[in-house]
């Protein structure tokens, strides 16, 4: 999920290495390159998987050949190609209950989410027809709690802590002479591994109501920051201290005509910019970017177990290196 730094970019440090074992100045390369990779690829795999930042589905287009556009930030075919590449499911259940003090609300969530980057490419450049098979994921399970309180008519905030248990893994197959040759190499240090991590995300959130306490439209600036650490490695090179943080504004709109003519059915958009930092600065191609994105969503009134809604959307990104539009599935949507 590190779309930065790709495992070809890591390969010079290691043939470095191989080359002169006993090099301290490429040992070290290799296990800054290699730290930076895994970092990254933890706290991208979060973001992505958040339901409030970067959403994916199961079809991907250039809106400019919609809209007969010709703007690069809005999306290309390099970009349809990386999102074609990368397969989520996020799954996320809440428990809400209102305190005794009035306005006050506890919220606890769970989620399980998954992250996957394939992709055939020749790791070292080879005359051969064949491609290698790199396959990268970030499998998680998610909980924690939120407390919500009513400030006035029209201002609310929110405090929230999740913890996260992530496993990345990598499966590699060298399919080419050439990268059967440094395989040896780099199995294990940056191929063919899997490695732990515990993740803590403190965020806030403050939410301003146009039009008094049962308004529809949102004005919302919410902060996240995570911290954290890997676990049950087998390398040094593995061993990182993720952290990062990310900063999202925008307007949220809800309209109840829908549920007025079709009851338990209801329609959103919503417009957001995001600033990254730490780890996440530069993972997607840029320190900022912007989304919007509008969804139908069906209230399945306890007819599923642990699914309050399901729904249909259309995502579009702006200025990262997942820019483009996309149609989504939307479950347990705020």
């Amino acid at each position: 999920m590190s779309f930065r730094s790709s495992l070809p970019s890591l390969f010079l440090p290691v043939l470095l290495l191989a080359s002169a074992p006993g090099n301290t100045a490429a040992n070290n390369a290799v296990n800054r390159a290699v730290q930076l990779s895994l970092a990254e690829s933890f706290v991208t795999a979060n973001l992505l998987t958040s339901g409030d930042a970067v959403r994916f589905g199961f079809w991907d287009f250039d809106p400019n050949t919609l809209l007969n556009l010709n703007d690069d930030n809005f999306g290309s075919l390099e970009s349809q190609e990386l999102r074609q590449r990368i397969t989520t499911f996020s799954l996320p259940y809440t428990w809400q209950t209102p305190l005794a003090e009035t306005g006050n609300t506890l919220t606890l969530g769970a989620k399980a989410a998954y992250v996957e980057n394939a992709q055939e490419t020749q790791i070292i450049s080879s005359t051969s027809q064949a491609k290698d098979e790199i396959k990268s994921s970030v499998s998680s399970l998610s909980a924690g709690a939120a407390f919500s309180r009513r400030l006035s008519t029209h201002w609310d905030i929110t405090f929230s802590t999740y913890a996260h248990w992530m496993r990345y893994r990598n499966d590699t197959q060298f399919n080419t002479a050439d990268s059967q040759a440094i395989a040896p190499a780099i199995n294990g240090l940056i191929t063919n591994y899997n490695a732990d991590a515990w993740l803590l995300e403190p965020s806030s959130r403050l939410t301003y109501f146009i039009g008094g306490e049962h308004a529809e439209v949102q004005l919302f600036s919410d902060i996240h920051y995570v911290t954290g650490r890997t676990f049950n490695i087998d390398h040094t090179a593995h061993d990182v201290a993720p952290e990062a943080w990310y900063w999202s504004h925008g307007a949220r709109w809800k309209h109840p005509f829908v549920t007025r003519i079709l009851p338990g059915q209801n329609v959103w958009m919503q417009a957001s910019r995001y600033d990254l930092g730490g780890d996440l600065e530069g993972s997607l191609g840029n320190h900022y970017y912007y989304e919007a994105g509008v969804g139908w969503l069906l209230d399945m009134g306890n007819r599923i177990p642990f699914m309050d809604n399901i729904g249909i959307g259309i995502n579009l990104n702006y200025g990262s290196l997942l820019r483009g539009g996309t149609l989504v599935l939307l479950f347990n949507e705020g």
